[in-house]
């Protein structure tokens, strides 16, 4: 029976570490870095972004919205859950607009690097790799 006890608290102990491994994350930036499209590669002169994710239901929110080359940009992940999170990428549906009038929707895509600290970078690009943005991490949380 202390065998058996013992092996019950060993189990516990080391399914702690796992359990204790953030899986909702969110970042925020106020600092964008350049958008591409089908027209050309931008810097970003003024951006917002959002990312909010649980990687245990794929339940996601990414909304980038700035200016550059003198456009107004929004990229934005649609349908919840995504197609695929993990701590560091979010795969799923986006739609894009420039000066309000969409310009790819239903695209597929990825947002990576999103599990690096404040003062890195992230991006997004979609499959076809003709649409991106990218911005600073300026505050993240991970619970």
């Amino acid at each position: 029976m202390k065998a058996f006890r013992s092996a019950v608290v060993a189990a516990l102990f080391l399914s702690l570490p796992a359990l204790a491994a953030p899986v909702v994350h969110s970042i925020w930036s106020s600092r964008g870095l350049y958008v591409d499209d089908n027209t050309g590669h931008y810097t970003v002169t003024s951006s917002n972004a959002v990312v909010a994710w649980n990687q245990s239901t794929n339940t996601a929110f990414v909304n980038f919205h700035g200016f550059a080359g003198g456009n107004e940009y929004d990229f934005e992940l649609v349908g919840s859950p995504a197609i695929a999170t993990s701590v560091d990428d979010i795969s799923g549906i986006w739609n894009i607009r420039r000066n309000g009038a969409f310009i790819c929707t239903g695209c597929s895509g990825t947002a990576y690097g999103l599990s690096l600290p404040v003062g890195n970078y992230f991006k997004f690009y979609d499959s076809t790799n003709v649409f991106h943005f990218s911005a600073y991490i300026d505050a993240r949380k991970d619970y």
